[in-house]
């Protein structure tokens, strides 16, 4: 089962410096469209883990996970999900709720407004899903025990006491991750955890451990389907599942 991971849903400002996490509007409109036109859904963290561990809906539904909370996955992609039926999953840093991008900070990244609690109570009530990327967006390698601990379990706790849902999956700050750290997010009660490692989630993997796929806003909607494990349609002549 693919799990796509989403950063950016707006413009790409003049020269970004990780300008492949910024995918526009109009193109997730496209992706998703072209994913709804196939048959395929997209799912939540939940729904997909539940599915992958039974085997259901193999190769008809596609994990959309969001990460970091930028307020543009509320704003942008939000309206967009809604229109195909979609479900996602945003992987909110719990220390930074209402504030920015501060982990970037002296990088020559620019800001960026993360959801306040106002906003993710928006993304919760139209059905959709969060889950923790730790309290602060540390490299949870370079902490000790401690520290690392308190910034996976404590992310989870002030979630679900601000929210008042369970927090089941973690994404890694960074992507970074160790034998330790992954032991750290299973003892703290963790069902899932995904990485930016590239791949598609079986069944058989570590649940955290999972897999993702980037999705590269400089890359054509052709790239993405491939990417995704779709058979390629040629658009430019609308063939195939794409013809009106």
């Amino acid at each position: 089962m693919p799990i796509l991971s989403y950063h950016h849903i707006g413009p790409r400002p003049a020269g970004a410096r990780f300008a492949s996490l910024y995918v526009a509007p109009s193109q997730l409109d496209r992706q998703l469209w072209a994913l709804r036109r196939m048959g395929m859904r997209g799912i939540s963290m939940s729904d997909g883990l539940s599915r992958l561990r039974n085997g259901y809906g193999r190769g008809h539904e596609v994990v959309l996970t969001f990460d970091d909370g930028y307020r543009n996955a509320l704003t942008a992609a939000l309206p967009i999900l809604r229109h195909h039926g979609f479900k996602a999953t945003c992987f909110l840093v719990s220390g930074l709720i209402g504030g920015h991008n501060s982990w970037d900070d002296g990088l020559g990244v620019g800001r960026t407004d993360l959801m306040s609690r106002a906003d993710v109570e928006t993304w919760l009530a139209a059905g959709m899903e969060i889950g923790s990327h730790s309290c602060t967006h540390p490299r949870l390698q370079a902490l000790d025990e401690a520290a690392a601990t308190d910034e996976i379990f404590a992310s989870r706790a002030t979630l679900q006491k601000m929210f008042g849902v369970i927090v089941d999956h973690f994404a890694y700050p960074f992507g970074d991750f160790t034998t330790a750290t992954v032991d750290l997010v299973r003892r703290c009660g963790y069902v899932s955890a995904v990485t930016t490692q590239p791949g598609t989630a079986r069944a058989t993997d570590d649940a955290h451990r999972l897999p993702r796929l980037l999705v590269d806003g400089e890359r054509g909607l052709g790239r993405f389907l491939l990417q995704v494990g779709t058979p390629y349609v040629d658009l430019r002549h609308g063939r195939g599942l794409f013809a009106d």
